[in-house]
Formats: C-alpha cells, structure tokens, sequence
C-alpha cells in the first residue's frame, strides 16, 4: 500500500520543512512505497488531497506533517473514505487533533506509528453550513466555534508574537494570551441554538458556542472532557451569563476541564445544531478562521475516517 505524504513546510514557522528533511531520511530507510507533496500558498493541501484522492482511487496512506490547520485543509480535500487510512505528524503550534486521539506528540514516534500501524480508529467530522449567504459549506476534525473562541483563533493567527513563540517551543501559549486579552473586549450576542431539529434554546448573553468532536481546542485545552470523538455526536460548550471577572476566573479552570462545573457553562451533546445569532460573528474551523456570520449550521457527518492511532 502506498504512503502519500503532505507536508507544510511552513509549520513551526517555517521549520516544517527541516523537521521533514530529517523525518524523510526515516522513510526512505523504512522502503515503503511513498510520495511527498508540500504544500504552498497558491496551491492548499486541499487541492492536494482532491487531486490523490481522484488520480489514485485504490487503499492508500495519506499521512499530513504539519498542525491542524494542514489538517482541516486536507480532509476537505478528501474523498471515498473507505479507501483511506490517515495518519498525521504534528509539527504545528496546537496540535489538538494530535493530543485528541492520543498521537504521540515527537514527530519521529508519529512517523513510527504511521509506517508500523498498531491501531486504528473510526473517527467523526464535523460539516459547517452557512445559512445566511453562499459561502462554500466546510468540514472540521477538531472543533468549529463562533465568538470568543473564534476571535481568539482569529488574532492569535494575525498575531507576530504567534511567530515569536513557536521559535522558542511556546506555540500554544498564544491562544491564552490572547484569550486573557479578549476577555475585556469581547462582545456578548444574542444567540438561539436548534437542537437535532427539534429543541430550542436561547442564551441572550453568550460568549461563545464551541463544537467539539474531540476533548481539546485552542492549544491543548479541554472544552468538552467528555466529547467521544467516534459517537456520531458533537460536543457544544455554550458559554453564557457570566462577568468579566468570572470568565477570567474559568480561564484558571478549563486546563483541567473543570470549567464545564460553573454556573453559566453548558455541555450539550447532539447530531446536529443551528445557531443564529444577532449579529455576524467570527468563525473558525480547527483554529483558522472561517468568515463572520450569523446563521450556521453544525452536524457530525455519518462517514467516518479511519486514524492511524
């Protein structure tokens, strides 16, 4: 079976490539049959993965090296799951797909368990939809958030001190500082959550609505502890009716999961959720942002993907 390796070569600020070069010489001892496909601006890895997936229809490997953005950018390339086995190398500042499914976080294990499989595991997708205007629908391994979530995502990935921190190995710590940030300047929303179709519910001074599919977003915080990334459900952490001063106080707590214990924070489990809020708010899709809107729809897709674990 052949291994398809993409590969960003821009993660860890440009580092990617180097870590690749070292991780390759591994491959090549391994003989394995495979191809490397970096990925570049003009051309995403999405359109990698379209192209694999058409032009070589039969059982395959498709391994990223890079983080979750590469990711998200890549099984929205993807098709005919059923002929796929998929493996990732993270080599990115978060990594929460990674730390999710248990992936060892040294690339060089990565690799090892990607080449010598020892199991494997049916994971779900979201699939985000705009309700408001055409914007192309998309899909999501980790998590999809509107609001203070998304804004953190939003500045953390404009942020020069984002550059900065990953060079010294501290990545992830721009999505807290960031979040401590915008605790006093984010705006509350009007939001009204429609549950599998059926249940509504209304929350008038949200902060945010995060769907999870696996436990961490955002560096390797637990939104939802007990999201089960293989249960044909998405996990929502709706954030809703607390001061400033309290949400200062749950960003000592979400580390250890122990948020989700705090009035005004809710875990709701279901297929499927449309959220309409009062305003356009900013989106993301695995941490890179996804527009601002006011009309979505999330739902865990019925077609799972089989991990290298």
């Amino acid at each position: 079976m052949k291994y398809y390796f993409i590969v960003n070569p821009g993660s860890k600020t440009g580092k990617g490539k180097g870590l690749w070069d070292e991780l390759e010489n591994r491959i090549i001892a391994s003989k394995i049959d495979y191809e490397v496909f970096f990925t570049k601006k003009d051309e995403n890895a999405a359109v990698i993965a379209e192209d694999i997936c058409r032009e070589h229809p039969e059982s395959k490997r498709i391994i990223v090296a890079g983080g979750d953005g590469t990711v998200n950018e890549v099984i929205n390339g993807l098709s005919n799951y059923e002929k796929i086995m998929f493996g990732v190398i993270p080599i990115g500042s978060g990594n929460d797909l990674a730390k999710g499914l248990g992936i060892p976080s040294d690339s060089e294990q990565a690799l090892s368990h990607a080449i010598h499989p020892r199991e494997f595991k049916k994971v779900d997708h979201g699939f985000l939809e705009y309700l408001d205007d055409e914007t192309p629908s998309r899909k999501f391994a980790v998590s999809c958030g509107i609001g203070y979530d998304a804004d953190i995502c939003y500045h953390a990935q404009k942020s020069p001190l984002k550059k900065f921190l990953n060079k010294i190995g501290m990545g992830s710590s721009i999505y807290f500082i960031m979040g401590l940030k915008l605790i006093f300047t984010n705006k509350r929303a009007k939001v009204t959550l429609k549950i599998d179709g059926k249940q509504k519910l209304v929350f008038d001074k949200t902060v945010f609505v995060a769907s999870m599919n696996t436990l961490y977003e955002g560096g390797g915080y637990p939104m939802a502890p007990d999201a089960d990334p293989s249960d044909g459900k998405l996990s929502l952490c709706v954030v809703d009716r607390i001061s400033r001063l309290k949400h200062c106080f749950l960003m000592t707590r979400i580390g250890k999961g122990e948020h989700i214990k705090s009035k005004g924070v809710h875990i709701i489990h279901c297929r499927n959720v449309e959220i309409e809020a009062d305003r356009p708010l900013v989106l993301h899709t695995d941490g890179e942002f996804a527009g601002k809107h006011s009309h979505v729809k999330l739902s865990c897709l019925p077609e799972q993907i089989r991990m290298i674990l």
